[in-house]
């Protein structure tokens, strides 16, 4: 743990602490499993975008609710990605970040609100494999074709491969949120890298850990032949009050962090060296900074800590257009799982319907690996623009 960085809560909060995450973790998979219901379904891809989007806004119920549940408030400063994203139609954003706990992902939302609230309809996510197992939340993360990795390039690689193929054929632009580190940095995480570090004569870090370079290449170079990115947002993160290590803790305990700030900086990509090797060790020196602007950020007394803004950067806060379409979004999902739960519990057909489309579900992770394995089956039969299909044990041949 690096000097200076807040406590790492856990067990031990009082009742009504824990009693906030469990309200929290009972509403979420309520949402999941009902709210969502009306667009699992809804497997034929002729209307992608509007899927993805329709998905996608879920996740801001998710982060509101967190942020007012749990007195959590983020900070976003630095650059914009919406400007030159909306005139581009067909272009990926490639957002890296430090990735210190597993739900970093979650509060990241609200930062994408505040600087547009249409970067979180169309936000993409790496994750674990093993999350999109989990019932209700996985079958969404899957309807919105987010990228489930086992960790392990040589069988992640036809993952990556297909779907960002099916990114770049659906003619829309997304931004892909990659952590490059692999995992949070948690101690037994830590102590790997450092032990890393010591094999390859590298810097021990105390704030980051170093960075997978292979995937985050691959990626690039990749996306690069498609001619289907063309930033980079690089994204630091840093607590103020606490950190929270894992969602168990959050769902268990009610912990959350309550001071979360972020800094984002665009990169054009031709600025990016051409070379693989210069591409990975690009990275690594950017995570060398990364570990000076934490440290920096973590000297700074608690109630004082903030990045610097980058130059050109803006300060970003929901204004009252944004604000009430947040309201409207919440209050949507809120009504939709609400309705789909009164429904599951006073009509017999309903319930049917909820158990049929679980089995299909079930169905569905058995055969192809996952819903968005059948959505890239169904886009490639209407427009075959898509090749390439996992063919490893988590899928289907």
């Amino acid at each position: 743990m690096g000097t200076g960085e807040p406590p790492i809560l856990g067990p031990g909060q009082s009742f009504m602490t824990r009693l906030r995450g469990w309200v929290f973790s009972a509403f979420m998979l309520l949402s999941a499993l009902f709210g969502q219901r009306c667009t699992y379904l809804r497997i034929s891809m002729l209307r992608i975008n509007l899927h993805h989007n329709t998905t996608s806004s879920s996740f801001i119920l998710e982060s509101y609710i967190v942020e007012k549940m749990h007195g959590s408030t983020s900070r976003s400063m630095g650059h914009n990605a919406w400007g030159v994203f909306f005139l581009k139609k067909t272009s990926l954003l490639l957002i890296f970040a430090f990735f210190h706990f597993r739900l970093d992902w979650l509060f990241f939302w609200n930062a994408l609100y505040k600087m547009d609230p249409w970067l979180c309809t169309s936000e993409k996510i790496s994750l674990k494999g093993i999350l999109k197992y989990i019932p209700g939340a996985g079958w969404a993360m899957g309807c919105n074709s987010y990228i489930f990795l086992d960790r392990s390039f040589e069988t992640d690689r036809t993952k990556l491969d297909a779907m960002l193929n099916y990114y770049a054929s659906t003619g829309y632009n997304y931004q892909l949120l990659l952590f490059p580190e692999g995992t949070d940095k948690c101690p037994k995480a830590t102590e790997r890298s450092n032990t890393f570090a010591r094999r390859n004569g590298l810097a021990q870090y105390n704030y980051v850990l170093h960075p997978r370079t292979t995937g985050f290449v691959h990626i690039v170079q990749n996306m690069r032949k498609a001619n289907y990115i063309k930033y980079l947002y690089d994204v630091c993160i840093g607590f103020g009050d606490c950190i929270v290590q894992s969602e168990t803790d959050l769902v268990s305990h009610g912990v959350s962090p309550k001071d979360v700030h972020y800094q984002v900086r665009k990169i054009n990509i031709d600025n990016l060296p051409i070379d693989d090797e210069d591409l990975a060790q690009w990275l690594v020196d950017l995570w060398k900074d990364k570990e000076d602007q934490l440290r920096k950020f973590y000297s700074m007394k608690p109630d004082r800590r903030e990045f610097e803004n980058t130059r050109n950067g803006h300060d970003y806060e929901v204004n009252e257009t944004t604000w009430l379409l947040q309201l409207f979004i919440i209050a949507l999902w809120i009504f939709i799982t609400f309705f789909w739960v009164t429904a599951f519990l006073q009509n017999q057909i309903m319930f049917l319907f909820f158990m049929f489309s679980c089995l299909i579900f079930g169905i569905i992770q058995t055969k192809y690996g996952g819903v968005e394995w059948l959505a890239i089956k169904k886009f490639n039969e209407a427009y075959a623009n898509i090749e390439v299909i996992p063919t490893d044990s988590s899928t289907a041949k």
